[in-house]
């Protein structure tokens, strides 16, 4: 089965129908994934990018951005080796006010077990993850 990458921007012409001939294209698309003709992959840097655009220049609410990319990345045909992670970083972007990224570092010390060097009193404030400065290590 063919596997293909997926750019930001296919995402976003999905998610908001626009231009309509493009979305058209890749609703295509996604139904061939769908029924097993090909495999779809994102790429963590792609959601961050498609979540930033989303809660920037469409002004979306960052719940609505969760659920809705939670959702697509989870349909059939649809593939990462970190779909997990991606899940579970979308959820706490959803429920809180850190950033994606900072949501998908908690994401992955919280399934890796490992802790995360931050000055980021919010993020080391997740429950779950061990976190702290520089000088909090070196002890």
């Amino acid at each position: 089965m063919k596997s293909l990458l997926l750019d930001a921007n296919i995402l976003l012409r999905f998610i908001t129908g626009e231009p309509a001939a493009q979305a058209k294209d890749v609703a295509d698309l996604f139904l061939a994934a769908e029924a097993g003709k090909l495999r779809l992959e994102v790429l963590p840097m792609v959601l961050a990018e498609a979540v930033f655009v989303l809660t920037g220049f469409y002004d979306q609410p960052r719940s609505k951005v969760a659920e809705v990319l939670s959702h697509l990345i989870s349909c059939p045909g649809f593939y990462s080796g970190e779909q997990d992670r991606m899940l579970q970083s979308l959820k706490l972007f959803g429920a809180g006010k850190l950033d994606f990224v900072d949501c998908y570092l908690a994401a992955a010390s919280i399934q890796d077990g490992r802790s995360l060097v931050t000055f980021d009193r919010d993020l080391a404030k997740l429950h779950g993850i061990s976190a702290g400065p520089p000088r909090h290590w070196l002890k």
